[in-house]
């Protein structure tokens, strides 16, 4: 009996680490289940898919545009925007008016601010008064216009700036829309994952 009380006086930390063992394993059983039941039930999300102006066709869009400008005799500037109001391009041509840099980009940041041609936005301002005319960097003269996909996502806007008059502004902006219709009109604009995507993509989650 000597001997037992011995031997449990001399090794009381071993039992204590073998007691503190079991729960441990036990308490990473436990949480171990827990995990495997939160990803067992988890659901998938599917990502949607954004499209993006690629530079080059921004770079066609501008020259089109441009072009139909100059066949009446009118150097202009054009801004394109992406659908958050950020600059893709800004081209300024030979002969344009310095003011033409600054209206040209408000006119894009105001079509894409309310996916509108600005135009549009100037009856607005007409029959509704001028509280749009408080957003910061909105021009409301015609000459911006949104750009969208052919099936209706908003990519981006362009604004025009420098023709005598916003109406030729907008016409030559029309124009270079024209010119890259057949690039807009094809783009599928359901939603898929990312392993589908092409070059000219930019998927966010």
């Amino acid at each position: 009996m000597n001997i037992l009380n011995k031997h449990h006086i001399k090794y009381p930390g071993i039992l204590i680490l073998i007691i503190f063992s079991g729960l441990a394993i036990s308490s990473v059983s436990f949480l171990g289940s827990d995990v495997t039941a939160t990803t067992n039930n988890s659901t998938t999300i599917a990502l949607k898919t954004q499209h993006i102006i690629p530079l080059k066709l921004a770079q066609q869009l501008v020259e089109a545009t441009q072009a139909a400008c100059a066949d009446q005799g009118f150097p202009i500037t054009v801004s394109i925007l992406d659908r958050n109001g950020v600059d893709i391009l800004l081209a300024r041509e030979d002969g344009a008016t310095g003011a033409s840099v600054e209206v040209a980009r408000d006119k894009a940041y105001a079509a894409v601010g309310f996916n509108n041609p600005t135009s549009a936005l100037e009856d607005r301002v007409e029959t509704t008064g001028f509280g749009i005319l408080t957003v910061e960097g909105f021009t409301v003269l015609p000459g911006g216009l949104p750009i969208e996909t052919g099936g209706n996502e908003l990519l981006g806007a362009i604004g025009v700036s420098g023709a005598p008059g916003g109406e030729i502004d907008e016409n030559c902006a029309e124009a270079g829309l024209q010119a890259i219709a057949p690039s807009l009109s094809g783009v599928n604009t359901s939603v898929t994952s990312n392993a589908n995507n092409t070059s000219a993509v930019n998927s966010t989650g």
